[in-house]
């Protein structure tokens, strides 16, 4: 019989052979493919030019987009200087490089990042940074699913979704079934918290706290730059799309999410009648600056500033007289 030994000796064999590795970029770069073709399909169905001429012409549209887009690096450097202790500035270079990684190649190969970055400059064992990472990824998960159950719920209970429709015959006894599991994980998680968490309570606290008004900001401006390029829209509306975003956002190891929220996009403005060219270009267009950006600052950051970084560490070396600067060569 196999046992348990086996089962993860097996996993660690085929998770650490080369070939798997190839295997998951070429289905990572299938899938997008796929959605891109997809993407393309919906445009040629809704017509190329009228698209084009739906295109967000309104300046507010790019000044949000800024604001979105560095909300999460800015809001993590008072996160993790609730339990680390380094430079802002070094700190919101790492936690942009952290958002590319995540967004342009799989879920989690940003914490990656922000491991090899902890380790080489945070004061603690490899160990105790790693489990703050966990601990952060944790609590960030927490927060987009409170937020994501409690959204869904308001378009439920609002009458927004027919939840009949969306599951078919309501059954009493389903739902008890359900709300108990629910309460018995919920005392699972409490009961066993030390074990699956580390950080204080009161830290933890706090950066739930954190999260929460970053989420709760950061998707109240993405509400409001949907309203200002298509004003008029019920709310409703807008709150279903954000469910959407907030779903996708939680798929693990799905990669170019965006893209794929464009295409559920254009799917969802379809069915609730809406007009579908200005939303497919409203979210192309802010697709296409998010990988922009992305790859801007990417080249800036994995170039100019380490040039500039290993110039100074050049020239603080220089400034080192001769015999002490050989004394560091040799230790």
């Amino acid at each position: 019989m196999i046992n348990k030994s086996q089962i993860k000796e097996f996993w660690n064999r085929v998770s650490n052979h080369p070939a798997t590795a190839k295997v998951m970029n070429i289905a990572r770069r299938a899938i997008v493919l796929a959605v891109v073709a997809v993407i393309i399909y919906q445009l040629f169905d809704l017509g190329w030019r009228e698209v084009l001429a739906s295109l967000p012409t309104h300046p507010a549209f790019y000044i949000l987009f800024i604001f979105l887009y560095f909300s999460l690096p800015i809001a993590e450097i008072f996160i993790y200087r609730q339990i680390w202790q380094f430079p802002p500035l070094e700190g919101f270079k790492t936690f942009l490089k952290k958002k590319v990684y995540n967004e342009e190649l799989m879920g989690y190969s940003g914490e990656v990042h922000l491991f090899m970055w902890g380790r080489r400059h945070v004061n603690k064992k490899d160990k105790e940074v790693l489990k703050n990472i966990r601990d952060n990824a944790i609590i960030s998960s927490m927060t987009s699913n409170l937020v994501a159950v409690g959204l869904i719920a308001f378009l439920i209970l609002g009458g927004y979704i027919a939840l009949d429709q969306l599951i078919g015959e309501f059954d009493v006894l389903y739902t008890s079934v359900a709300i108990v599991l629910i309460a018995v994980l919920i005392v699972l998680v409490i009961y066993f918290r030390k074990y699956l968490f580390d950080l204080p309570a009161r830290t933890a606290s706090v950066i739930f706290a954190f999260y929460m008004a970053r989420f709760l900001i950061h998707h109240g401006l993405l509400l409001s730059m949907w309203a200002i390029v298509i004003p008029g829209t019920p709310l409703s509306v807008w709150f279903t799309f954000l469910a959407l975003v907030i779903v996708i956002n939680r798929v693990p190891f799905l990669p170019s999410k965006d893209l794929v929220f464009v295409w559920a996009g254009i799917e969802l403005s379809q069915m609730l009648e809406m007009a579908s060219a200005a939303v497919a270009g409203m979210l192309l267009v802010y697709s296409v600056l998010k990988k922009v950006t992305n790859l801007a600052l990417f080249l800036l950051l994995s170039y100019y500033f380490k040039e500039v970084h290993d110039e100074e560490v050049a020239a603080n070396k220089a400034s080192i007289p001769f015999a002490e600067a050989n004394e560091e060569n040799k230790s």
